[in-house]
């Protein structure tokens, strides 16, 4: 390649290697702006998934409570239904014996009767035909008594079972009014919000990845091609700088062969006693100095 050609070689790549060094800065800043971005849309999706699991923790041992008043609702609601179901039972065997029986008697009354009568025989001081009259009395009641005795055990049973009934009834609205004070005041409905928003910033985070993605694919092939086109330019001042050398070298043998001959021409002019002009004479001089 000739001197001419490298030196326009060498412009062309001083002006290849200034855009492509422009283009690299151009795009190490869109890679570093898209890489930022990436990095702020995770901290802000982790600081989301952080309040979400802390939202959803206490939802969820809400729920475990509610779930617990909830049952114990159901149980007590449950137990109320199969002790009606007994109680139903009783009636029928209550109806069942007083439609059988010839009189309709209050045994709870009577048995208070019966206790007065043998209360007043161990504490009054009675007439002998008294006392025969309150125990033939006594022993009559006794047997109206004892004859109804599995009416009086069926209501018996019917009074504790109604009374478990109302038992249970309470304890289930004591519960159900401790589900109505959990859930009271209390939305969580805002996690799809948080659900939603952070599905959408993973998104925007996915596309901020790619694009940093594209521009350090597009930084490290601009980054290789201004490095072969700096090797190019090296590789070229190179040549040039050999080719100035040899250019020197050559005018120095010129030159010292052209001043040869002019000393050859002096001494010759010397011997024929030719006169000496005045460019001789500085050429004599510069070369007594340099002896």
């Amino acid at each position: 390649m000739e001197k001419k050609e490298l030196f326009i070689r060498l412009g062309n790549l001083k002006n290849e290697i200034s855009e492509l060094k422009n283009k690299l800065n151009q795009a190490n800043k869109n890679k570093e702006s898209w890489f930022n971005k990436k990095e702020s849309l995770k901290n802000e999706i982790k600081e989301l998934i952080k309040n979400f699991k802390s939202v959803k923790q206490e939802k969820d041992n809400l729920n475990v409570e509610i779930k617990k008043f909830r049952d114990e609702r159901d149980n007590y609601n449950k137990n109320v239904k199969e002790l009606i179901e007994k109680i139903k039972v009783l009636n029928l065997k209550k109806q069942e014996f007083l439609s059988k029986s010839k009189i309709n008697i209050n045994l709870d009354a009577l048995k208070e009767r019966i206790d007065e009568l043998e209360y007043k025989i161990e504490t009054e001081a009675l007439k002998l035909n008294q006392e025969n009259k309150l125990m033939k009395q006594i022993k009559g009641l006794k047997k109206i008594y004892n004859e109804n005795a599995e009416l009086k055990k069926i209501l018996d049973e019917i009074n504790k079972i109604d009374k478990e009934i109302k038992d249970n009834r309470k304890k289930a609205d004591e519960a159900h009014n401790k589900v109505r004070e959990f859930v009271k005041g209390r939305d969580y409905s805002y996690l799809r919000e948080y659900s939603s928003k952070i599905s959408e910033l993973k998104k925007n985070q996915q596309e901020a990845f790619d694009n940093f993605i594209k521009f350090k694919n597009e930084f490290l092939k601009i980054n290789n091609e201004l490095k072969n086109k700096l090797n190019e330019s090296t590789l070229s001042k190179k040549q040039l700088d050999e080719m100035n050398e040899k250019t020197k070298a050559e005018k120095k043998i010129k030159k010292e062969k052209d001043l040869e001959e002019k000393e050859k021409m002096i001494e010759e002019k010397l011997k024929t006693s030719k006169k000496l002009t005045k460019d001789d004479l500085l050429l004599l001089q510069h070369e007594s100095d340099n002896k």
